[in-house]
């Protein structure tokens, strides 16, 4: 199959919807979670549409970017991969991984063994374990973070750049750290707040801290950091419980802050529409939405509203004037002008339980088109229909032999998507070529 390639990310005021493009890091282009390609099948099995599966060397809920003709993926082995014998924490490794687009072939590994005091496997890192960043690429670097272990970058072909630290704390809960980086200019852009209480920006080039925003208040924070432009100027979005806020990426001046409703955990990133920002998660279930382009303390003067929300871990995805989401089986959409629910539908399984651990979603949807793919954790998925009512379009099993949980978010690319459990790595497209690596 012959492939159209681009290796530009595009930022956007907007929601971006990017054509036949790479998806480097978290969520995509602008890490909006959009592509618009028709050639994305609707269906698929380990029958029908599956291109290749390839089995991972261990375990990791982070998820799969794709750039030119490879495909990144991080994962650890050596601990943590049996609740009932965990086994020696001081023998966990973390791995980078490079594998052929076409073929779903291993072309090289990078392992880092912990030398930190790693957090133990046990209570809800159970449920995510040691490689949940996504790892970041421009096309010809690609850059992970690998647990306490620090920021590592590598060439296209596996050569190590550089290594930078970023800390080697805990949250209080000890759950481990998940979120993922993102390049914005020659900077990439790091929330550190579970390992350092930090935001950090690094040069993608060397490896060297540009800056760092500290404060011991910064941890409980799992989001990847969102870029906008406002006015013409890059700006990063993050939040941490009790406060959002907007970053300058060259030198990490806050713009603007508000308080946050999001009292204890801040897991899913920050979507963005039309200057307006918006977030939602904690365990009590909160949202809110404010416009990101004011400076100083906002909380008064650009909150848009401000709910009790039921949410979760992922990330929501926009369409149109509607967001939509999933959470404990129950899968919603909600209108961007005030937050409340267009509809809450609880998504039919085909088998194990609905909702509580181990089978809680973490998987963010995306939007292809005007369709959104969504994943659950015991490998079922679905295809919906965007609009103010549900529509099921396709309700597809889990691949067979896979128990693996499937926690990562798909990535789209030129009329494949790509996935990833606990033991495989999937290419779904229309063209059916099954096969195994």
């Amino acid at each position: 199959m012959t492939h159209i390639r681009h290796t530009a990310i595009i930022l956007a005021l907007t929601t971006a919807t990017v054509l036949a493009a790479d998806w480097q890091r978290f969520r995509g282009p602008s890490g909006s979670g959009h592509a618009d390609d028709a050639s994305i099948p609707v269906e698929w099995s380990s029958a029908k549409n599956l291109k290749w599966r390839t089995a991972l060397p261990g375990m990791g809920a982070s998820s799969p970017v794709v750039s030119g003709d490879r495909v990144y993926l991080t994962a650890y082995t050596g601990y943590g991969l049996d609740m009932a014998n965990p086994g020696d924490p001081k023998k966990l490794v973390r791995h980078l991984l490079a594998f052929d687009r076409e073929s779903g072939k291993e072309l090289w590994r990078a392992s880092v063994p912990s030398t930190a005091d790693e957090d133990r496997y046990q209570g809800f890192i159970t449920q995510h374990g040691y490689a949940s960043s996504t790892p970041v690429t421009d096309g010809q670097h690609v850059y992970a973070i690998l647990g306490k272990s620090g920021m590592y970058a590598y060439d296209k072909d596996g050569k190590k750049l550089w290594h930078a630290e970023l800390g080697q704390k805990s949250d209080p809960a000890r759950w481990g750290d998940g979120s993922s980086p993102i390049i914005v200019g020659d900077v990439i852009v790091v929330d550190a707040g579970v390992l350092g209480n930090h935001f950090v920006g690094i040069d993608k080039k060397t490896g060297k801290q540009r800056w760092s925003v500290k404060d011991p208040s910064y941890t409980n924070s799992w989001s990847t950091p969102t870029d906008v432009h406002v006015d013409g100027k890059p700006q990063v979005l993050v939040h941490v419980p009790f406060k959002v806020m907007g970053l300058d990426p060259a030198n990490g001046d806050i713009i603007w802050s508000a308080t946050s409703p999001l009292d204890d955990a801040s897991c899913g990133s920050i979507v963005t529409k039309n200057n307006v920002a918006f977030l939602m998660g904690s365990r009590a279930g909160h949202g809110m939405a404010v416009r990101y382009d004011g400076k100083g303390d906002v909380t008064e003067s650009h909150a848009v509203w401000n709910k009790r929300m039921r949410s979760g871990i992922c990330t929501p995805v926009i369409v149109g004037d509607r967001m939509y989401w999933s959470t404990g089986g129950i899968f919603q959409a909600a209108r961007l002008s005030d937050g409340e629910n267009v509809y809450k539908e609880r998504l039919p399984r085909l088998g194990g339980p609905t909702g509580g651990f181990p089978n809680a979603d973490y998987s963010s949807p995306v939007a292809v088109g005007n369709r959104i793919i969504q994943f659950t954790r015991n490998g079922e998925s679905y295809v919906i229909e965007a609009a103010d009512t549900f529509k099921l379009v396709a309700h597809n099993p889990a691949f067979d032999g896979d128990k693996g949980a499937f926690s990562s978010s798909p990535a789209v690319s030129d009329g494949e998507l790509f996935i990833r459990s606990d033991n495989y790595l999937y290419c779904i497209a229309a063209e059916n070529r099954s096969g195994e690596s």
